[in-house]
């Protein structure tokens, strides 16, 4: 048996799972999105001090599901990346346990974790192609096996899921902005959307980049603002084009990337990979490419120890365990970038 710990941001999660199937046996998350929604996004000293409570409460009921603790032969628990101040949290809690039941700790990267969230209670496949899109990070990861992963594309600035954050906020939508945006969005008959241009259009090399199209959004904003108070009709709009541009923008970086790939796999993971917009373009693509596309249930999609406990899984298989002493936290991750 296996505890997985996640707390890089926002959400307080323990998951257990069998060694021997990968079967998740039980899993739990405690979310802060109305804790930080005020401030129209996460706050880390926030965020560190109601891990500080829900931790021990996950803790204590998946002491209850087991009925102690004696069966757990391992703990994976997230390092890297994210916030600084939250991720401390689990990791006192990992090396709490770790120390009392004499068992050894598996440090699992984030983005290392949402890929194994494509196979909670799956074999995996490899080799495989990973899109992730998520609040923190828009990359583009070749996956060989758990010990073997790179990064061949990111954001020259920011992710599409802060942009996605941010345009709501812009807009005086409210947090978490994904879900909102995407719905207004749903709204707009695809004639009447506004028109942004294209991140990077003539970029030639594989690179995302949201900030200009970011600033686009609020230009148009402000623009409108001069007319009055913005429109529900006028927010639709917006929302779906942004939400086109940004899709467009990520399937033209997978097209570039599969001319020269002899991967036929993708995987589609993080938080953004819930947009349903986001999945049928994706998806289109896949089908256009003959590429086998792999989702991650919704559940699974945002932050959650389920994935974190699946990677500890592989880990633990080739006995990568990190030593006590020397295990630590980090804001970077720890894949390396194929430049």
């Amino acid at each position: 048996m296996l505890l997985g710990i996640e707390s890089s941001c926002d959400d307080s999660s323990l998951a257990l799972m069998d060694l021997q199937t990968a079967q998740l046996l039980w899993h739990s998350k405690i979310s802060q999105e109305s804790a930080h929604s005020p401030y129209g996004g996460v706050v880390p000293e926030l965020a560190s001090r109601l891990h500080a409570v829900n931790l021990p409460l996950l803790a204590k009921r998946a002491k209850e599901f087991l009925g102690g603790f004696s069966a757990l032969k391992a703990i994976a628990i997230t390092t890297c990346p994210g916030l600084s101040v939250t991720l401390l949290e689990g990791l006192m809690l990992a090396k709490t346990l770790a120390l009392g039941l004499k068992i050894p700790l598996i440090s699992i990267d984030h983005l290392q974790a949402h890929i194994y969230s494509l196979f909670i209670d799956k074999p995996v496949i490899l080799p495989l192609s990973v899109l992730l899109v998520s609040g923190g990070h828009t990359l583009i990861i070749e996956v060989h096996d758990a010990q073997n992963m790179q990064i061949v594309a990111q954001s020259l600035d920011d992710s599409l899921g802060e942009s996605f954050d941010k345009v709501s906020k812009m807009l005086g939508l409210g947090y978490p902005g994904g879900p909102i945006v995407e719905t207004l969005a749903r709204d707009c008959p695809p004639q009447e959307k506004l028109n942004f241009t294209l991140p990077l259009k003539d970029h030639k090399g594989l690179a995302f980049s949201f900030s200009g199209l970011k600033n686009a959004v609020r230009l148009a904003i402000l623009k409108e603002r001069e007319r009055g108070v913005l429109s529900e009709s006028f927010k639709t709009r917006l929302c779906a084009g942004f939400q086109e541009t940004a899709t467009v923008h990520l399937v033209q970086n997978l097209r570039r990337y599969f001319a020269n790939s002899p991967i036929k796999t993708l995987g589609l993971v993080g938080g953004v990979s819930a947009n349903a917009y986001v999945r049928e373009c994706i998806n289109a693509l896949c089908g256009e490419l003959g590429l086998d596309l792999l989702l991650a249930p919704l559940e699974f999609c945002s932050d959650n120890a389920a994935m974190v406990a699946r990677a500890g899984v592989e880990l633990y298989r080739c006995e990568d365990f990190t030593p006590l002493h020397s295990l630590d936290i980090s804001p970077h991750t720890r894949l390396p970038f194929v430049g």
